[in-house]
Order: structure tokens, then sequence, then C-alpha cells
């Protein structure tokens, strides 16, 4: 789905589970997948589902000693029907004996994830919050380097490092981090402010480059820098959500105590691998899922599980945090996308910022690329008019911290 998967495969490993990335979807996966769908399916079960029909017919495939990871999860969302679907095609290929692996995402999934090991869940979430604060580095940077590919490269190479740490299973994963900054900080810049465009939505087609046709890579063309809703957020809701549950008592007080405590942990270890980075991107530490939540409770209830109420409330927190506009990236046909699709226009009217939503179904990219450009004219437009520049105390920003390094 992402980087994050490339240090995620290392916790695997660093647990004694041999464990491999499969390659970035293409469109070898968009012939496959569409050849085994019906049409009627979302674009990122068309992506995996010819994902693993890519795999398993290439000629070092053994189904022997191979197993699928596919997390399930319930709410308003098709996405808890992708495993099953897989089943039936890969028994309709031969496959039936390759097993999916598919952790609901609810209060069982660290107690799942933990049958490699014990040190499991703290690896994975080192790898997953590493992977964010990189990605974050990486769009600060790379849209005013004086040498093209130059951030690309270190931040490439920073990403192996990190994923090498946490495959050896040392505790030195902040000194990796540390290093990284250093290395980040010595590229050469253009001292040129640009217009910043938060970027939400669907988590699959928000992180996946192939899926959503590189939008980040777009903006940054178009004369703009991008804030991301990190992966970590759709964890830290998981971990909200479950605790929600436990109070109308659909899980035991035990599982709501163990996810609290995971939950504390989790956010410990995320402010200590943030550390490095602060002071020096612009929108370092995440606020509190809590109060995402409650930046979107005026539009959509605490009720309504899925990412409908995140991407609406990240919105708003991109927006109180000085960016001239928001892209909404969602699959064609998303449930919970067109609901937030439609709840920004609600947004987009009380706060005067140009919001666009974007559905991608991989059949074509002249209109969106003619929809970006015109959205990205009225970003720069509003950039101009409102002077609009974060404040970069409130973020944290300080530039005798970068003379520090």
């Amino acid at each position: 789905m992402s980087d994050h998967a490339l240090a995620f495969k290392s916790a695997f490993r660093a647990c004694g589970q041999e464990a491999e990335v499969m390659d970035e979807p293409d469109d070898l996966s968009v012939y496959w997948g569409r050849k085994y769908t019906s049409g009627k399916e979302c674009y990122p079960c068309i992506l995996t589902t010819g994902d693993m029909v890519k795999m398993v017919k290439r000629s070092d495939f053994d189904p022997e000693q191979s197993a699928f990871l596919m997390p399930s999860g319930n709410g308003p969302c098709r996405f808890g029907q992708y495993h099953r679907f897989h089943r039936m095609v890969l028994d309709e290929l031969g496959f039936e004996n390759v097993p999916i692996y598919a952790p609901n995402q609810d209060h069982r999934i660290y107690k799942d994830f933990n049958i490699v090991g014990s040190r499991f869940s703290k690896l994975g979430w080192q790898a997953i919050v590493a992977t964010d604060m990189l990605i974050k580095m990486l769009h600060e940077i790379r849209p005013t380097e004086v040498m093209k590919g130059e951030t690309e490269r270190i931040y490439r190479e920073s990403i192996e490092a990190v994923s090498h740490a946490i495959e050896m299973g040392k505790n030195g994963i902040a000194n990796v981090l540390h290093d990284a900054v250093g290395q980040f900080l010595r590229i050469e810049r253009n001292e040129i402010r640009k217009p910043i465009v938060g970027i939400v939505g669907e988590v699959y087609v928000r992180c996946n480059r192939f899926s959503n046709n590189d939008v980040i890579r777009n903006v940054e063309e178009l004369g703009g820098q991008v804030w991301f809703a990190p992966l970590t957020e759709w964890i830290s809701y998981l971990n909200f959500y479950s605790k929600q549950r436990g109070s109308v008592r659909k899980v035991t007080m035990s599982d709501v105590m163990k996810t609290s405590i995971t939950e504390y942990i989790q956010g410990r270890e995320e402010r200590r691998l943030e550390e490095p980075f602060m002071g020096l991107i612009q929108y370092g530490e995440e606020p509190h899922v809590e109060s995402i939540i409650e930046k979107a409770s005026p539009y959509v209830h605490v009720s309504f599980e899925g990412e409908a109420i995140l991407s609406v409330g990240k919105a708003i927190d991109f927006i109180d945090k000085g960016v001239s506009g928001i892209i909404n990236v969602i699959p064609f046909t998303c449930m919970p996308g067109t609901i937030t699709s439609a709840v920004l226009r609600l947004v987009q009217k009380k706060y005067n910022v140009p919001i666009i939503n974007v559905a991608y179904d991989g059949q074509g990219q002249t209109n969106i690329d003619t929809r970006l450009e015109a959205f990205m004219y009225q970003v720069r437009e509003h950039f101009a008019e409102s002077n609009k520049w974060p404040d970069r105390e409130f973020l944290g920003f300080s530039k005798s911290r970068v003379r520090q390094y």
C-alpha cells in the first residue's frame, strides 16, 4: 500500500517470521484486477486483487511456503469483504492452499499480530511512526530542493536504514532518525514560500502513489507543498473506536484497559520518535485523534464509524493551521468518501478555502489533471490574497533549531 510496508516487513523478520513486500501496483495489476472483478468493486479492491494475481503468476512464487496478509475490518465500508473476495479468486486460480491472513481492525488486532512475537506490536508501531515522519520531511524539503532528486535519495536511504535497525532488533531507531534529519538539513534549498495543500481521504488511495496517480508530485509540480494525513492517525482511531465500543459493552472492560495501555505506550513511543523532527518541519507533531473527531463533530457524529469523520476533522485541522487548499482523494464509489465529499462542501463554505474531491478508478488521468490545474490556480490565488503562511511558532518551527544542525 505504501512505504510503511518496507519497515513493517522488518518487524516481522525481527520476530523470526520471513516476510516480503509485494511489488507496487502497476498497469499489470489493473489488468488482472479488472479481469477478476465485476466492475462494481472499489478501486483498492481491484488493485489488491490484481497484485495478488500478479504475484501467484510469478515463476518464483512458491504456494507451499506463502501466505498473504490482507487485514479486514467492520463498519460502513466494503474493505471488510476484500479478503473474502480474494479467497474466491485464489481458489478459482487453483491456489486453495495459500492462506490469506486477515486480522480484524478492532481491539483484537494487537493480539492477532503478536502471534509472531510479543515485540511485534511495538516494532510495527515504530515502523509506521518512523515512516510517517520521514514522509513529512520529504514533503517539507523536496518542493524547494536545488538539486532535483537529492531529497528522494536521502529519503530512500533513510527508509532502508530504519528498516535495517528494526530488523536487527536494535533500540537505536531514534538515532537513525536523528542522522536522517541531519542529512535532510544539508540539502540546499530555495527560500521560496509555497502555498500548502492538505491531503486527506481514503487511506489506501491516499497512501498509494499508483492509485492516486502520484497526486503529491503533481501538486508540487504545480507550485504547491503538501501536508499529508499520516497512517498513524488511522491506528490511533482504531484505539479510540475500540474504547468507544467498550463504553457500550460490546467488548470487555479487560479489552478496553489493554487498549488504553497500548495507546499510552504508543503515544509515548510516537513522541520519542517525533522528537528529532520537532522544530524542523512546519507540521510536525500530530494532534490527538480526539481533537480531530471533535473538529468533525458538527458535521459527522462520532457513532458513524470509518474514515469520513477523520477526513473531515483532518481537513479542518489543516485549515486551522494555515493551508491554502484541501484535496480529498477517494476511490470511485467509496461510501465513506462520498459522504466526506458532501460534507466538505459545507466546510468549504464556512472556511472559504479551496477544496477539491478527486475520485480515482484507474480509467484515465486527463480530466483529473485539468481539475488539479484549476484547483492549484485557486490555491495560489487564495494564498496571495490572504497572505496565509503558517504560524511557525505555533507549529513549533524554530530557526535556532535549524542552526543547531
